[in-house]
């Protein structure tokens, strides 16, 4: 990050000041490296009334760690207790534990006996930021509760949780009786990227990430600038903005300095590996963004990666206007994806010859690069007739194919009450076109979609299929409309767009079954909704309740010499 100079803390208060945020506490390591802490002057969190809280830190790992762990060892405290209490509860639902009460303890054991071992396999720099979180914590607090288990399970739990339930091996070796239909998992996240004219010669990047909460993470989500030292690695280390809870080490959002931007999606499929989980979901996202100066930088970090667990991950870029989605499972050097999908199946789908021959974005490590100006072979959706009669004809007869659903204005599914998905058994047509970027919580490269046909995985997400469909139409019917009317895409459409599902938008009852405040009043958001300017490097976030203001963050003002990092 370079030497500090006097003005430095000077500078910090007049970025927080800019940013509508009030400087309320500074600490400082051994060695002078600053922290800073600020509550915004109006965004307040409606249930509890306390202000949005955004924090700077800077330093190497370890003195990041440990500077945050100063600041915020109360909110550190409440995600270690509270969050990794009722993680598996709220990941699985109400109804599994009704169904099977006696399961709670054996799961949160063999939650916490994988979160160590993939904890062991982190690499050195993320043991060193935890390291820093939990000295810091003692430091602010001698009698704090945050222990080191529990941050592990903080930042590994959810794979972990994952790689059980995608697999489901280890967990009907545990609970005989257990089936995928027993859980009801919560999958609803979006995003998307509109660049270059469609944009007004902008770059935004919109993210809708909806996550267990234990009815903790509301409370706790925050703004962290961090200011890294170059940790002795190849490459640079980014300054970047996290958007996560403290004691998160990784990304639910982040963006660096250099205009590159990333989060990450569920994405359920069979190729997962229970055995070694690895890197992946929040702490990848943070890898990436963290190493990444460009989107390929970035996507390489992902597939490079040792991982264990399947995601979507999509990185915008706003020097270069590219815009990708990293389809990862877990690592493998022989990706087979014929053999995940059920033999009764097979008659229906390409071959290998085939496959290979169409694979437009090659497997690296078990994951593929789809970019936003890769086109998806036509000749897949050939294959899409034949699937649609097959399961009508097997499973479900009052599905139906309407006229130009694979067009790319098309329409599966015309409303969230219509079910016309045959399952995961077909191929997703793309609908966006070269600066139009779209994920939700599906694989939509051919040889990643024979993945999600996997058995196990059909009946996981048999309730899940039809939604991840409408809402990628929805969001690129909203898109086009905007094109058409308005000729681009500006900022306020691209919040409208990304809060389409909100009480107040046109699908108020979305989220009717969230979780409320206290007073009944007001809405939870289980999770964050981000917009970022990735031109200008800013971005805006909605947490809380859905009646709480956004808070917004201008990276360069925190950075000495911004400029710098740009054309890396």
């Amino acid at each position: 990050m370079g030497i500090v100079d006097e003005n430095h803390g000077i500078k910090i208060n007049a970025a927080f000041e800019a940013d509508e945020f009030q400087v309320v506490e500074t600490a400082f390591t051994p060695a002078g490296r600053l922290g800073v802490k600020a509550f915004h002057k109006t965004a307040t969190n409606y249930d509890t009334g306390k202000k949005k809280t955004a924090y700077y830190i800077e330093g190497n790992h370890y003195e990041r760690g440990y500077l945050l762990g100063l600041l915020a060892e109360p909110n550190i405290s409440k995600m270690a207790i509270d969050f990794v209490n009722r993680i598996v509860f709220d990941f699985l639902g109400l109804d599994f534990f009704n169904r099977f009460p006696f399961v709670h303890q054996l799961l949160v054991d063999t939650l916490y006996k994988m979160s160590k071992n993939t904890w062991e396999s982190q690499p050195k720099h993320v043991h060193d930021e935890v390291k820093g979180l939990l000295d810091g914590c003692k430091k602010a607090n001698r009698k704090t509760l945050v222990t080191l288990s529990r941050l592990c399970v903080i930042n590994v739990g959810f794979d972990v949780l994952c790689a059980l339930i995608y697999s489901g091996k280890i967990l009907q070796r545990l609970i005989p009786q257990f089936s995928p239909e027993s859980i009801k998992i919560a999958l609803m996240c979006n995003a998307f990227s509109v660049f270059g004219e469609a944009a007004g010669n902008n770059h935004w990047f919109a993210r809708d990430f909806m996550f267990a909460s234990g009815g903790v993470l509301q409370d706790n989500l925050a703004h962290i600038i961090h200011n890294p030292d170059d940790d002795g690695s190849a490459g640079n280390l980014y300054p970047y903005v996290n958007i996560a809870a403290p004691g998160m080490v990784g990304s639910i959002s982040a963006m660096n300095i250099c205009g590159v931007a990333a989060g990450v999606n569920m994405s359920p499929a069979a190729n997962n590996n229970p055995d070694y989980v690895g890197m992946n979901s929040l702490l990848l996202t943070r890898e990436c963004i963290m190493r990444g100066a460009s989107a390929f930088d970035a996507a390489n970090v992902i597939q490079n990666a040792h991982r264990g667990v399947t995601w979507n991950y999509v990185i915008s870029d706003g020097l270069s206007d590219m815009a990708c989605t990293v389809e990862a499972g877990a690592s493998q050097h022989n990706f087979t994806p014929l053999n995940y999908p059920p033999e009764n199946i097979l008659p229906y789908l390409p071959d290998s010859a085939f496959l290979y021959d169409q694979m437009t974005a090659p497997v690296k490590n078990g994951a593929a690069v789809r970019w936003s100006d890769l086109p998806l072979p036509d000749s897949y959706l050939s294959f899409n007739n034949d699937l649609w009669n097959y399961y009508k004809d097997k499973h479900d007869s009052k599905i139906q194919l309407h006229n130009g659903a694979f067009s790319t204005d098309g329409f599966i599914n015309n409303t969230p009450e219509e079910k016309n998905c045959p399952s995961t058994f077909y191929f997703t047509p793309k609908r966006s076109g070269e600066s139009v970027h779209i994920t939700t919580n599906h694989f939509l490269l051919p040889h990643m979609r024979l993945c999600a046909m996997d058995p196990w995985i059909v009946r996981l997400i048999k309730g899940n299929v039809n939604d991840i469909q409408w809402r990628y139409d929805e969001i690129n019917r909203q898109i086009k409309e905007e094109l058409r009317n308005k000729g681009s895409v500006d900022y306020e459409a691209v919040k409208r767009i990304a809060e389409f599902l909100a009480p107040y938008g046109n699908h108020p009852d979305y989220y009717r079954n969230n979780p409320k405040s206290k007073d009944g009043k007001d809405i939870r958001i289980e999770g964050c909704i981000s917009v970022f300017n990735l031109k200008e490097c800013t971005v805006e976030s909605h947490y809380g309740y859905y009646g709480d203001e956004w808070v917004k963050t201008t990276l360069p003002a925190y950075i000495i010499s911004p400029v710098s990092y740009w054309h890396t």
